[in-house]
């Protein structure tokens, strides 16, 4: 096979399977065997790069894999992170004859939970580890081996910043009596939120065995197992009125979800015009979901904040070529009163909007809410004989809602309904940050008038 300087990936190989997202590749050999497992930020760039003649001339290694891959299998997450556990959890289980570098050799490290009452977190080498206790299912208590130790000790200073556990504490102070008369100082790490404080007694065995609980099963890759539990976890805390609980565990999942995001720096430096590519995409994958005549150049998003319909407020946000432009954002004070009608004060909002003849029309309308409030201003569009698509997009199932038809269910994953949840969430922003403002004035006695910027 003859390859020129530009990477390109085999015919036998089906491109359109691998997206520039990352994730974790696996090849395989004619006989469906896996050969190797890899982790990239960008899947097809990577597996491209293993076909350019200067990979093959630097490495060995790499020419005698490439001649044998016969095909391969992407697996897409969200970050970096996740494509790191997941690569050294595939290693482990398939031990992959071109990674037997990483799976034979004692320098690589492993990360392992210590067998103790209060169990610590920490790296090890291979020859450090008890034989056969590798990859026990539930009772794992090992993940690796992981190629670059740096990359190894980094990821543990993310994760212990989420899952904080004890890295000094002696299981003799457990054994012991505990000297009432005398108080353990916190350690310096319990300080600044990395240990939960068990060298001060400062949490139960029970609690500290959640923690490592929770560290372990995201380690196993299963997160979206894991937020599914503390969210239940969270909303039982709160019920329950266990509000400290509850604040704690909400600042884990929000943990786990800035961990997990997409780290796109290198995708910037590989393509300078990646945001903008990456709107375009969303805009075109709108287009086709929705079924619309013509890309969505202009989106306007709509929401409604009052408080037991008192000093309600609407807001009007817009998407322009996919960006949030702010200088086309548009406050209402409504001017329903009486009992919460939001279908009515979307109407409203919309009749007032659509008398400004001067601000540029939309190509697709997104209303925060269900069939309801859509239809309701359906038909303040339609009373003036305008059509524009109109959708409602409501938080618990994140559905898309025509004024008639078959409910829309977008791929969580999907641009397009990322594009028009950041919308929704901006306009409840908006429309919230207003109705404070306007209910906190009424409060000192400020006139509304004052406010400025009512349409």
């Amino acid at each position: 096979m003859r390859y020129t300087t530009r990477p390109m990936i085999p015919v036998f190989i089906d491109r359109s399977q691998i997206p520039h997202q990352p994730g974790v590749y696996i090849y395989k050999d004619n006989r469906g065997r896996i050969l190797y497992v890899g982790k990239a930020i960008d899947l097809y760039h990577r597996v491209a790069s293993y076909f350019h003649a200067s990979s093959q001339e630097e490495s060995p290694k790499t020419k005698a894999l490439v001649e044998r891959i016969a095909g391969v299998k992407t697996i897409v997450v969200e970050s970096e992170l996740e494509a790191l556990i997941l690569e050294a959890n595939l290693i482990q289980k398939y031990l992959p004859p071109f990674n037997i570098r990483l799976t034979d050799e004692n320098d690589y490290l492993y990360i392992a939970v210590t067998d103790e009452d209060f169990p610590k977190i920490i790296t090890a080498r291979k020859k450090d580890l008890p034989a056969g206790r590798q990859g026990l299912g539930k009772e794992k208590k090992y993940w690796g081996p992981f190629p670059s130790s740096r990359t190894v000790r980094e990821t543990l200073k993310s994760l212990r910043r989420v899952f904080p556990w004890c890295s000094n504490f002696q299981s003799r102070f457990v054994d012991s009596k505990p000297n009432r008369d005398r108080k353990r100082r916190p350690c310096f790490y319990y300080h600044i939120g990395l240990c939960p404080g068990v060298c001060a007694g400062l949490v139960t065995k029970e609690d500290y065995a959640k923690i490592i609980s929770r560290f372990s099963k995201f380690m196993d890759g299963k997160k979206e197992e894991l937020v599914s539990q503390l969210t239940k976890e969270m909303l039982s805390a709160s019920e329950n009125r266990r509000f400290e609980e509850a604040a704690k565990i909400k600042k884990i999942l929000g943990g786990i979800v800035y961990m997990t995001q997409p780290n796109r720096t290198k995708l910037y430096l590989e393509n300078p015009n990646f945001l903008e590519d990456e709107r375009r995409l969303a805009l075109e994958e709108l287009k086709k979901e929705l079924s619309l005549e013509k890309l969505p150049r202009r989106v306007e998003g709509y929401d409604i904040s009052n408080i037991s319909g008192q000093e309600a407020t609407g807001s009007m946000v817009v998407l322009t070529h996919g960006e949030i432009d702010k200088s086309q954002y548009r406050k209402f004070k409504i001017n329903i009163s009486g009992k919460p009608n939001d279908v009515g004060m979307h109407r409203e909002m919309m009749r007032r909007r659509l008398r400004h003849k001067e601000w540029p029309m939309p190509d697709l309308i997104l209303i925060d809410g269900g069939r309801g409030q859509v239809r309701g201003v359906c038909s303040e569009l339609q009373s003036v004989n305008c059509r524009i698509p109109i959708f409602g997009l409501a938080k618990r199932m994140e559905w898309l809602y025509p004024p008639e038809g078959e409910i829309l269910k977008l791929s969580k994953k999907s641009p397009a309904l990322k594009l028009l949840q950041k919308l929704r969430d901006e306009a409840h922003r908006f429309a919230v940050t207003y109705h404070r403002k306007l209910h906190g004035r009424i409060l000192l006695g400020i006139p509304s008038t004052s406010l400025g910027n009512i349409r």
